[in-house]
């Protein structure tokens, strides 16, 4: 009798223990996210302030190109933004973690937005200088050397560990999702209004984060990490970075992808002018097919990351996005350019995606803020020094061949990071 009762026992058990499973899975689908009531006020705001920064960013890169007819001056503005992200990433970490990340990001929020209708009166009055647009440039990357970390640990403030992943992924396919709309507005506003109104439409959209800001009811959680030494604080998340046998690899490779694969879109208006002889359409053409992908990419992230899991998913990525570089040098019809950019913008989100994702699921909370500063360095400090390096060659070499290069360089280093740290290919 007892064996029957523990049998029974044990049979109910087991079936409540895969209910419990299958309920955490649906949990943690994509689109789980979405329940929570803060996310869904930044998912909104997000999406119409990030659609207006992508067309500043394409309206930007062709108005610096028609200024100077020069691929290095392209480098020396994203350079001019990266560079004090390179700087101050590491100390922004230390201010992530001490202070409320909603109240960060209402400051960063607010100089962005100043910034962008200081750009628009430059513009429409005609009194613009490439000078003008390096200085902003810069002021902008100092906001976002804390607005960007900021940002990615205020996604778990909103939805909590459970729902981290999905929260990661729906940002990730909100912010990409806006490339396909931003770029194609800015195309439309460049042919008949001109750059000038771009920025002002951009700084109008920042009003849409802020109320989102506003409106959330979040008690605004300090990690514990004290108010000592802030060099001492920065020291240790350096060492627990650099000392992380997963974390340590999915930085450098972060770091590669960001230094030369992420730059292809900064030569974008170079490429669409001087290459595919298409100057407004062909950028909005091919910044548009990268946001498409993006999207894509965030539809089927799920699927490919449960079937094949993420660390394979990164690795693939990284390869791919260095296919679609060399096969875009080699190529002059714009209808192929834009295919292959459809397939870089895939590659780029399953790549940045899943490596945040690890990295996040692996980072101790007390540690979360500078870490993930050092993942956003990458791509706001190292992406526009390799902009400048690229722009150099591009004068030197041509676009097509400086493109090839960076892809080429780009595959070889995953590999070599992917080889030294194998484990990273069987992270679920």
């Amino acid at each position: 009798m007892t064996m029957v009762c523990d049998r029974v026992k044990l049979h109910i058990w087991v079936k409540l223990h895969m209910a419990t499973l299958v309920q955490s899975r649906q949990r943690q689908g994509t689109f789980s996210a979405l329940r929570h009531r803060n996310f869904r006020w930044y998912f909104v705001g997000q999406l119409v302030s990030i659609s207006g920064l992508w067309m500043q960013s394409v309206a930007q890169g062709w108005l610096v190109f028609q200024l100077t007819r020069s691929e290095l001056a392209l480098g020396m503005v994203a350079c001019a933004a990266g560079i004090p992200s390179l700087l101050l990433s590491p100390f922004a970490g230390v201010v992530v973690d001490r202070f409320p990340r909603r109240s960060l990001l209402l400051a960063t929020q607010t100089l962005q937005m100043a910034l962008a209708f200081i750009l628009a009166a430059l513009v429409i009055t005609e009194a613009v200088q490439v000078w003008h647009i390096v200085l902003l440039a810069f002021i902008l990357g100092v906001s976002n050397s804390v607005d960007a970390p900021a940002r990615q640990a205020f996604i778990k403030d909103m939805v909590g560990p459970e729902d981290m992943s999905s929260g990661i992924t729906l940002n990730s396919l909100m912010a990409n999702g806006a490339r396909v709309f931003g770029p194609a507005v800015a195309g439309l506003l460049l042919a008949t209004v001109g750059a000038g109104w771009c920025f002002f439409v951009n700084g109008a959209t920042f009003l849409a984060v802020l109320l989102s800001l506003i409106v959330m009811q979040v008690p605004n959680p300090v990690p514990g990490v004290g108010r000592g030494s802030a060099i001492l604080q920065m020291r240790e998340g350096l060492g627990y970075s650099r000392q992380h046998q997963t974390i340590l690899p999915l930085l450098l490779l972060a770091a590669v992808f960001s230094t030369f694969a992420v730059n292809v879109i900064t030569l974008l208006p170079a490429f669409a002018d001087v290459v595919l002889h298409a100057p407004v359409n062909g950028l909005s053409l091919l910044s548009t097919a990268q946001g498409i992908g993006a999207v894509l990419a965030g539809l089927t992230l799920a699927a490919l990351s449960s079937r094949l899991g993420r660390g394979r998913v990164a690795s693939i990525m990284i390869m791919m996005a260095s296919l679609s570089m060399l096969l875009l040098s080699q190529t002059r019809a714009l209808d192929v350019g834009v295919l292959l950019m459809g397939l870089f913008g895939f590659s780029l989100v399953l790549f940045f995606v899943n490596v945040n994702t690890m990295i996040q699921n692996e980072v101790l909370d007390h540690y979360r803020g500078r870490v993930l500063s050092l993942f956003t360095l990458t791509f706001l400090g190292l992406t526009p020094l390799g902009a400048l390096v690229l722009g150099l060659l591009a004068e030197v070499a041509g676009t097509p061949s400086a493109l090839a290069l960076y892809g080429l360089i780009n595959g070889l280093l995953g590999l070599l990071i992917l080889i030294r740290w194998r484990a990273v290919w069987w992270i679920a």
